[in-house]
């Protein structure tokens, strides 16, 4: 008897373990089920819807999706043209190019003009630059002249005064006895006084005619630096008809990129969640897109609040939000946005189908790591 109470002893010791460990964990379980339990208005997880279409009037040529088919960003989706019947792009086009045919021709005359200009301006140059150069040119000979007969009237000094010495030295002894030796030697001398003023006064004229040739130049290189142009360079004379030609290519590839096919790519990953246009129908967003696309992940959760606990929820409150589907995850977040006024439900979130219901709209960030797919239902409690 004392050996079987032993062995139930040691039974219940090794059990025990086991037991704690699973009242903790139905424990958590409840407390877990309690607290999701207890949420007190039900939100959805919305994802973004996108239109696409095209922003002017647009005939649908095809659609390359179906719906609810997943496309990734930039997936071709649809393509349309912009041309309707009642455009005549064609003639629009041909207009365009006889105009730019007569800006051509009205360019080319201005460069013709602009040629025969600058070869007016430039002869009238020439022929107004020759006379400053004739000036110089005269100038100069007037200074080539004067120095000429300088020089010569130099050398001729020279030699009257060679003479004048060596008969001063041969015959000095005897121009007191010899009244006529006396008489040669003085007019020696005034010949050679003579040649030595005209010298002077041909050396003043050389100085004169060297002054009237430096001003001569001056005047030359004035009118040199200051040559004139024809008015404006070749580019700025046909700048204006230049722009309206560039104006008028810009506006007939704008005709032209109009005629090619408009292809319409999807905006962000996600799902065809709706094709509502037919091929060959004319539409514009954003009353008439061609189709819309819903994100494939949800970017926040969406509730609405009735009057009656409009006090509990107030913008960067925090809350919790219960998700009771697999996984099931409890996880905080905060609201970001409440709407100015009470609207009407989604059909699916009333209570009776038969009775509408009314709330105020809120927004509260999806939390971290919590996996919800667009349309979810969760709970909200606040904090």
């Amino acid at each position: 008897m004392g050996s079987i109470n032993l062995r139930s002893s040691r039974l219940f010791l090794r059990v025990l373990p086991v037991l704690v460990w699973c009242g903790a964990v139905l424990c958590v379980v409840g407390l877990f089920h309690r607290r999701s339990a207890q949420f007190e208005i039900v939100g959805i997880a919305d994802a973004e819807v996108h239109d696409v279409g095209t922003n002017t009037r647009a005939r649908l040529v095809s659609v390359n999706v179906q719906l609810f088919n997943q496309v990734s960003k930039g997936d071709p989706v649809a393509v349309v043209n912009t041309v309707l019947d009642d455009e005549r792009l064609d003639a629009e086009k041909a207009v365009i190019q006889a105009d730019i045919r007569h800006l051509d021709a009205q360019l080319r005359e201005i460069r013709k003009h602009y040629v025969a200009l600058v070869f007016n301006q430039e002869s009238e140059w020439w022929a107004e630059r020759r006379a400053f150069t004739a000036d110089v040119v005269v100038a100069r000979a007037r200074v080539v002249d004067v120095n000429a007969v300088v020089e010569n009237d130099q050398a001729t000094l020279k030699g009257m005064q060679e003479e004048i010495e060596s008969f001063r030295m041969e015959n000095g002894v005897n121009f007191v006895s010899d009244i006529s030796l006396y008489h040669k030697f003085k007019t020696m001398e005034r010949n050679r006084d003579r040649l030595v003023k005209k010298i002077e006064r041909d050396k003043g004229l050389l100085a004169k005619y060297e002054k009237e040739l430096e001003e001569a130049k001056l005047r030359e290189q004035i009118y040199i630096d200051y040559r004139p142009y024809a008015g404006t360079d070749a580019n700025e004379a046909q700048r204006v008809i230049n722009l309206a030609i560039e104006a008028k290519k810009r506006q007939l590839e704008e005709l032209e990129e109009r005629q090619r096919d408009l292809v319409l790519t999807a905006p962000c990953d996600g799902f065809v969640s709706s094709i509502d246009s037919q091929i060959g129908e004319v539409g514009i967003l954003p009353d008439f897109p061609v189709l819309t696309i819903t994100e494939e992940k949800p970017s926040s959760i969406i509730a609405y609040v009735n009057e009656s606990l409009a006090g509990s929820f107030k913008r960067q409150i925090q809350v919790d939000i219960i998700k009771n589907t697999e996984p099931k995850q409890i996880g905080r977040s905060e609201i970001t946005y409440i709407g100015p006024r009470l609207e009407q439900l989604p059909v699916r979130m009333w209570r009776d189908p038969a009775i509408p219901q009314w709330g105020r709209l809120i927004k509260i960030s999806i939390p971290m790591k919590m996996q919800l797919i667009p349309g979810e239902m969760v709970g909200i409690k606040s904090i």
